[in-house]
């Protein structure tokens, strides 16, 4: 598809400024369950995103039939005429970009699917687990910007990989990890050994207790949390009036041990070039050893504030790329020896804020709940709740490991680079009927 020829059409009709971004898109996925591979299948899609603006009213969508796009560009123009102004449109980023030069390893391309799904289940089952459930995608995306004042191209190959491990009493141990490195998966096995030792660990789950416990939070668990708090760094949240770290720029209000960057620089599945209105990505810092340092904008949202944008749109709601925890320096096995009683965490489903404002949440531990004491796992738990807050959770951090997993899972948790986190004096409370 030629973007020149629809930005043509579009300032023809009288647009005064659009984003196009072509997105050419192949999906592999290899599903399986019971230990066996059930499916495989392919999807092969292109679209073409469209912003277009007049003034301060603004439109946007996704085109699916690109043989329409001019036809529906002066569809699209028509109903632009008709729409309110937006207050909070300043328009695209005028700025000349420079953008870095980083080619995807086509060796992701080449990898045999079929055969890292066997090596995750295999290393599953030798670790003690019953049967293995799970997926293995492979991602490959190319995509090209034109906006007014600048384009760019850019692609991404990664692979996910989500297995779910099942012991006799249905006791599930999970891993979800993402990456666009081929070497990282030379050693596909020892993902599903990771999720069967989780799921061998503790053996019946018991009825959990309620109370305020230190908890260690494996890296999937706690990417959770920051997936629903980098969505409440971008200045749309922050001025809708549902973040929590509204009004804190510049403020120490978080335990130093926490330093928390959004870094689509980063070469992994996160890895950005460019946002939605061809902004060169960087690496922002969001807190720094306690102190909010940033929220995430687009150039719009960096008008309002009176500050620069970080290549962050969502033109007009901007939005992390993948968020990053600085490591520590003890091993997690440490951490975990400096429990004398709490809980180890493997995931969290169903995260709820019932206050945006403050950050008042819950969520519902699953896939390895294991009860400490004096550093060693006594036995597993099932029924909990983690009713909390999140300013409280990020003051509490006793300490952060040195070890750091990139892990995904579905919309759940960002593309991330994390470190297992202890935190202090977590509430734990129990459904009531």
């Amino acid at each position: 598809m030629d973007l020149e020829k629809i930005m043509n059409k579009a300032q023809n009709l009288g647009i005064d400024e659009a984003s196009l971004i072509l997105i050419e898109r192949e999906k592999r996925q290899v599903r399986f369950s019971n230990n066996d591979i059930d499916i495989s299948k392919l999807w092969v899609e292109k679209s073409l995103e469209v912003f277009l603006s007049k003034g301060k009213k603004v439109f946007m969508t996704t085109i699916k039939n690109l043989n329409k796009a001019e036809e529906l560009i002066e569809k699209y123009a028509r109903m632009l005429q008709t729409l309110p102004e937006n207050k909070d449109f300043y328009g695209l980023n005028p700025k000349k970009q420079n953008y870095r030069n980083r080619k995807i390893d086509y060796e992701i391309l080449d990898l045999d699917l079929e055969n890292l799904a066997k090596e995750v289940i295999d290393g599953a089952i030798e670790k003690g687990a019953i049967r293995a459930a799970g997926v293995v995608y492979r991602d490959y995306v190319k995509r090209e910007i034109l906006t007014n004042y600048n384009s760019a191209k850019d692609e991404v190959a990664n692979v996910d990989i989500v297995i779910r491990a099942f012991n006799e009493y249905r006791n599930a141990g999970q891993e979800a990890i993402t990456t666009a490195d081929a070497k990282e998966l030379e050693d596909a096995k020892s993902i599903g050994e990771r999720a069967g030792v989780i799921a061998s660990l503790g053996g019946e789950p018991k009825d959990g207790e309620e109370g305020k416990y230190k908890i260690l939070f494996h890296p999937l668990a706690f990417g959770s949390l920051i997936s629903y708090s980098m969505h409440m760094a971008s200045a749309f949240a922050v001025d809708a009036g549902m973040s929590f770290f509204a009004g804190k720029i510049g403020e120490k209000v978080y335990s130093e041990k926490l330093t928390i960057y959004d870094d689509p620089t980063l070469f992994s599945t996160g890895y950005r070039i460019f946002d939605q209105e061809a902004t060169a990505t960087q690496k922002t810092p969001i807190v720094e050893k306690g102190v909010v340092k940033n929220y995430l904008h687009s150039y719009s949202t960096a008008h309002k504030f009176n500050t620069d944008t970080t290549g962050n749109a969502g033109i007009l709601n901007p939005n992390a790329w993948q968020p990053v925890v600085k490591e520590g320096n003890k091993s997690y096995q440490d951490l975990l020896s400096e429990i004398d009683k709490g809980l180890f965490i493997i995931n969290l489903w169903y995260t709820r804020f019932q206050d945006y404002r403050n950050g008042d949440f819950s969520t519902i531990p699953r896939d390895g709940i294991f009860y400490i004491e004096n550093g060693e796992i006594k036995e597993s738990w099932k029924g909990i709740r983690v009713t909390e807050n999140m300013p409280h959770i990020f003051s509490n951090i006793v300490e952060v490991s040195k070890e750091r997993e990139k892990v995904k899972w579905w919309d759940e948790v960002l593309p991330s680079y994390l470190p297992y986190i202890l935190v202090d004096g977590v509430n734990i409370t129990r459904s009531k009927l």
